[in-house]
């Protein structure tokens, strides 16, 4: 397929369900405890100027701090809050990867801060606080 022969080296297609699925497929690369998330966007991913749609983008940086708190703490998380910096656009074709990484947490919420960024430069950064789900939910991961 085109996009799988767009996507880096050591990237997997993610099995994912609902919103990721509607709008993938995405890609992940696991690296000891770090995760990068990757996607190629298309034509349903732009809005009325042809650049990537600033909620597609938040929605992916949201999912990709998310899986950073999994893998730092092997915990699944849900986002309380949010804070967005957008700076510059991403377009339609070109490889977008973001990661997050756990500043600090608790028993029971995580802070974390992340970058979505592509080719030619950081198309925007995020802190977000994370709600810890109970150890006892499974720790399978899929979106």
């Amino acid at each position: 397929m085109v996009i799988e022969s767009k996507v880096p080296l050591g990237f997997r297609k993610l099995a994912i369900t609902g919103f990721a699925a509607a709008n993938g497929p995405w890609f992940e690369k696991i690296d000891g405890r770090r995760a990068i998330r990757g996607f190629l966007p298309r034509e349903q991913h732009a809005n009325a100027l042809g650049i990537v749609h600033g909620g597609m983008l938040a929605a992916f940086l949201d999912s990709a701090l998310g899986t950073a708190v999994f893998h730092a703490l092997q915990r699944r998380a849900v986002t309380v809050r949010l804070t967005l910096d957008y700076l510059g656009p991403g377009r339609v074709g070109d490889w977008l990867q973001a990661e997050g990484e756990v500043v600090g947490h608790d028993e029971h919420m995580a802070q974390v801060r992340g970058r979505l960024y592509g080719p030619r430069h950081d198309v925007m950064t995020a802190t977000g606080t994370f709600a810890l789900l109970s150890r006892h939910r499974s720790l399978d991961i899929r979106s």
